[in-house]
């Protein structure tokens, strides 16, 4: 991958992660020495602050990797018009179009750039070091490096293979770049064995780091007060903070999926359930709290603010769609609706389906089709959450409950339980009770659906489990359509994929 020095600029902008007003652009309109950029703490904070602004662009977690691109892979989504949108021909992994290059290129361009600033300040908090307090030099680097391994593990997750656990022979076969420096010089393509011990290597180290953060409780909160005058410790729910670390590393070792990962996996998620709830960073929403806390915010392990998210949905979630104007709509049918909250039977009281959907305009097959709310900006200021999730606690209970049924001694009881203990949560009054592990996972699969919706999730589920088809578009999903090609310009230097 070509590499160009890559500096730090500052620019003014309202209401950011409480009380951070500047932010990093890649794209330098003028040159600030790097050098003074990092001869202070508000220096590095700026950085890390300007690397979750990056994330929110509309070709990562503002729009294209979150509630729109990757759901509309999914089949979460009613098919879009022929080349009505961008994201159409993506939608029907057509990843050879102008359209498609634009998001192939731009994720891929993105990410690596927000890496490049992430090791930029990695590299200056250990040249500075003695001019940054314990505190902040801990959790800024913490966040830095799980900021570093979500993007490759992103990119390897979109452009690399999957269902690893059952495809060994792809261990030494070439995943991406796994980019630690900032240099001239091109980064080696890894093997998939070794981006992944990169990737679980940095989430460590980051977990070790992030043992002093606020949120595990182990110091008091005047413990934090000299350095957190300006609030920049607060919050800590919009930021990597240590229970997110330890899902995102959970996640990993999911994906790689070896016996081995799969107990490490069921370690970590049970330590984020236990943990993240009884030190109240998390609180699960309600039928009643939901009505105004659309978005679940409350559940959010780490969510980004993502300014103008009102605006930038407008033409994608809409309630009245006018004729020959929805080219961009993004709804769902009453069939898919209906199978899967499963309404005719368990899910008929599930608030899921009840308070975050609503039916519009568009009638499909004679009935309505349906808008999430999740994301929907409406008149109503309570509904419109700027706060975009990259993972909610209920993923964690997920998690635990797979690693149940697949570790060395399964143990489909407490699988049950932990998929019970949700479903109850969201207002399923009756118990899963079949012990048979095929059928747990058929469940687990089935909540993933019902909860995350706007979120991302299913397109990267699918292609972990080597699902076969994709439920919406009923088509034979593949290699083919669950990987990105490289852009041109990697392949041109003799990346291979």
């Amino acid at each position: 991958m070509k590499k160009n020095f890559l500096y730090i600029y500052l620019f003014t902008l309202g209401l950011l992660l409480a009380s951070c007003n500047k932010w990093l652009d890649v794209t330098p309109p003028s040159q600030i020495r790097e050098e003074a950029q990092f001869s202070s703490v508000e220096g590095f904070q700026q950085v890390l602050t300007g690397c979750y602004i990056g994330m929110t662009d509309e070709l990562l977690y503002g729009r294209a990797l979150s509630w729109s691109t990757i759901e509309l892979m999914a089949g979460q989504f009613v098919p879009l018009q022929p080349y009505s949108s961008n994201d159409y021909s993506m939608s029907v992994y057509n990843y050879k179009t102008t359209k498609s290059l634009s998001y192939i290129n731009g994720i891929w361009g993105k990410s690596y750039n927000i890496i490049a600033n992430a090791n930029n300040a990695l590299k200056y908090i250990e040249i500075n070091k003695n001019l940054i307090d314990n505190i902040n030099y801990q959790i800024i680097k913490g966040e830095l490096l799980t900021i570093r391994a979500f993007l490759h593990f992103d990119l390897m997750r979109l452009y690399g293979l999957g269902n690893l656990a059952i495809r060994g022979e792809l261990s030494s076969k070439y995943a991406i770049p796994y980019v630690t420096t900032l240099n001239k010089e091109m980064t080696p393509q890894l093997t998939y064995k070794q981006t992944i011990d990169l990737i679980v290597a940095d989430l460590k180290s980051a977990i070790t780091l992030l043992e002093i953060d606020p949120v595990t409780k182990i110091n008091p909160d005047s413990f934090y007060s000299e350095v957190n005058i300006d609030g920049f410790f607060a919050n800590r729910q919009h930021r990597f903070n240590y229970y997110a670390a330890n899902l995102l590393l959970a996640r990993v070792y999911m994906w790689e999926g070896s016996t081995a990962s799969i107990e490490e996996a069921l370690t970590l998620a049970n330590k984020v359930i236990a943990g993240a709830e009884s030190n109240s960073l998390v609180k699960w929403a309600t039928s009643t709290s939901v009505t105004e806390d659309v978005a679940m915010k409350s559940e959010h392990l780490v969510s980004l603010n993502t300014q103008n998210l009102t605006s930038r949905t407008a033409d994608y979630f809409r309630l009245v769609i006018i004729a020959n104007d929805n080219i961009f709509a993004q709804y769902i049918s009453n069939n898919r609706m209906m199978s899967v909250y499963e309404t005719e039977s368990v899910g008929s009281t599930d608030f899921r389906f009840s308070k975050l959907f609503i039916p519009n305009s568009v009638i499909l097959d004679g009935n309505n089709a349906y808008t999430p709310l999740k994301f929907f900006g409406t008149t109503n200021e309570k509904m419109t959450k700027n706060y975009i999730p990259l993972m909610r606690i209920p993923e964690a209970y997920y998690i635990a409950s797979e690693c149940y049924l697949k570790k060395s001694s399964p143990d489909a009881a407490a699988a049950l339980n932990l998929l019970n203990s949700v479903r109850n949560k969201r207002g399923i009054t009756s118990n899963l009770t079949n012990t048979n592990p095929a059928d747990i996972m058929n469940e687990i699969v089935k909540e993933y659906a019902k909860e995350f919706y706007c979120e991302g999730a299913m397109f990267f589920l699918y292609k972990r489990l080597g699902m076969e088809s994709i439920p919406e578009y009923n088509k034979p999903a593949n290699d083919d359509i669950y990987v990105l090609p490289y852009p041109d310009a990697e392949l041109q230097m003799g990346r291979k994929q």
